[in-house]
């Protein structure tokens, strides 16, 4: 049984009548201390592989850790327990201690199935089997495996930044009920910026992969139209009612503050270090908040928008952080990621064309059924949308020829009008797809800042420190600086 309660355990030894052979079975027995800390230590029974590991504070106090595996799976746990404790040690190098004295991880290998939920001092986690390291891992993780390794790293930073500090509404909760907030992206989104991170802060993975994994949030939130109805602000207070119950027009309804929230940690992260010549950054604003629920009676504390004004202007500006809040956390401008990267030593290449994404041809996600090519989702100003595709459509013919996925890939690129034939319900229409360059780019809106312009729906992101087609002149020493700062120096 694996539980981050502690449990006591009896083994006890029955005979069967009229039988020689003793059966054994187990009793175990868990004791919280009242109802909310009963439903916070989730438990698994269930066929398990296990490892244990140290981890040390920085008053060298030890906090013991263990992990379960379940499920049908062959990982290799000696490189599991390598990267998962250099992954925790960091974390604690960090914070400098943790609000439990042992952690346990509990995790089911399954097909497909992927997910985390943190807890007192554990995490239940679902994970893809072949997301688990193998026998033959590479040093470097293999992407699948860096998935697993963000999850782990996601879920156990929890234990400070939800479990510890948590929005105010959350701090005594009446489980009958919803609890709104509009701060779900400060506590989902900072996670999901610094779990990335700390998987190279650790040295489990390289920059060039956390840049890579830095390059999918981004790309995610360019291939999001919604970006531009929906602040982050709101898509945390929305929760209840849209995050989990999507639908075909949600990508262009929205945003999710796991995505954006993750991209405006990271640019409040490069605006703190640029505005103290690098001094400070998020990690502080995190410490501090971590440092003030240590000093409380409950060793918790719930914040509401006003105490991230409080701490931040610590470290900045009221009146800077006013307006970063107003345009980017309530707004939704265009967050200032690629002039930043770009200022803390990172190349960005872009590419602008709309079909650059395999997935997503012509702006639309579809499956191919017997009827044809079923449309799923259309993205907000994408050629089909403009053509008049909408989801739920079947289309049945592609310039005469029948649809199938092949044939639509052939076709993205095409620099001639193309006739697609669906049927919408029982009706057939026709309409035409005209290609992006016979397209009329609509202009700037400067209050929201977004545009009618195809964004850069693809970026790969390196390090400009190792581009030689760039010359070394002082902007470039001056960026290779800032990439030392953001990447290398995390402050203890």
């Amino acid at each position: 049984m694996a539980c981050g309660l502690d449990a006591t355990h009896l083994q006890v030894d029955q005979q069967q009548k009229g039988s020689q052979q003793a059966n054994s079975y187990h009793l175990y027995k868990l004791q919280a201390s009242n109802y909310h800390e009963l439903i916070d230590y989730p438990f698994e029974i269930a066929e398990q592989e296990k490892f244990d590991f140290i981890i040390h504070d920085n008053e060298h106090q030890t906090l013991h850790h263990s992990f379960y595996l379940s499920g049908k799976q062959s990982a290799n746990l000696g490189r599991l327990q390598q990267d998962i404790t250099q992954i925790c040690q960091t974390y604690v190098d960090w914070l400098g201690d943790a609000p439990f004295d042992d952690y346990t991880f509990m995790t089911f290998a399954s097909g497909q199935d992927y997910g985390g939920l943190e807890h007192i001092n554990s995490t239940s986690l679902i994970t893809p089997r072949n997301d688990l390291p193998n026998a033959n891992e590479p040093k470097l993780p293999s992407t699948d495996y860096q998935r697993f390794l963000g999850l782990c790293s996601h879920e156990y930073f929890h234990s400070w930044w939800v479990k510890t500090v948590r929005p105010d509404v959350m701090i005594d909760v009446d489980l009958r009920r919803e609890a709104f907030t509009p701060l779900l992206w400060v506590f989902e989104g900072f996670t999901s910026y610094i779990d990335d991170f700390m998987l190279q802060a650790s040295g489990v993975i390289d920059k060039a992969n956390y840049l890579r994994l830095l390059a999918e949030q981004i790309n995610r939130y360019y291939q999001t139209p919604g970006r531009g109805n929906q602040s982050v602000a709101e898509s945390s207070f929305d929760a209840w009612i849209k995050l989990y119950r999507t639908d075909e027009n949600t990508g262009n309804a929205g945003i999710s503050y796991y995505n954006k929230g993750a991209l405006v940690a990271l640019c409040l992260d490069l605006i703190l270090l640029k505005n103290s010549d690098g001094r400070y950054r998020l990690f502080d604003v995190v410490k501090a908040f971590y440092t003030q629920a240590k000093q409380n009676d409950s060793k918790r504390i719930g914040i509401s928008s006003a105490d991230m004004g409080s701490v931040i202007e610590q470290f900045m500006p009221l009146a800077e952080w006013e307006d970063f809040e107003r345009r980017y956390v309530n707004g939704v401008e265009e967050l200032p990621i690629e002039a930043l990267l770009i200022a803390n030593g990172v190349k960005i290449q872009a590419n602008t064309k709309e079909t650059a994404d395999k997935h997503v041809p012509w702006g639309m996600r579809c499956n191919e059924t017997p009827a044809g090519l079923k449309v799923n989702r259309v993205m907000r100003d994408s050629l089909a949308a403009r053509a008049g595709i909408s989801a739920h459509d079947v289309i049945i013919a592609i310039d005469g020829i029948k649809a199938d996925t092949k044939q639509l890939t052939t076709l993205v690129n095409t620099a001639h009008p193309v006739e697609c034939y669906l049927f919408r319900r029982d009706e057939l229409m026709c309409v035409q797809i005209q290609p992006e360059t016979t397209t009329k780019v609509k202009p700037r809106d400067e209050t929201t800042g977004m545009t009618g312009a195809v964004p850069p729906h693809k970026v790969s992101l390196r390090l400009a420190k190792e581009d030689k087609t760039l010359e070394n002149d002082n902007e470039q020493l001056k960026s290779e600086a800032g990439w030392e700062t953001w990447l290398n120096v995390m402050k203890r």
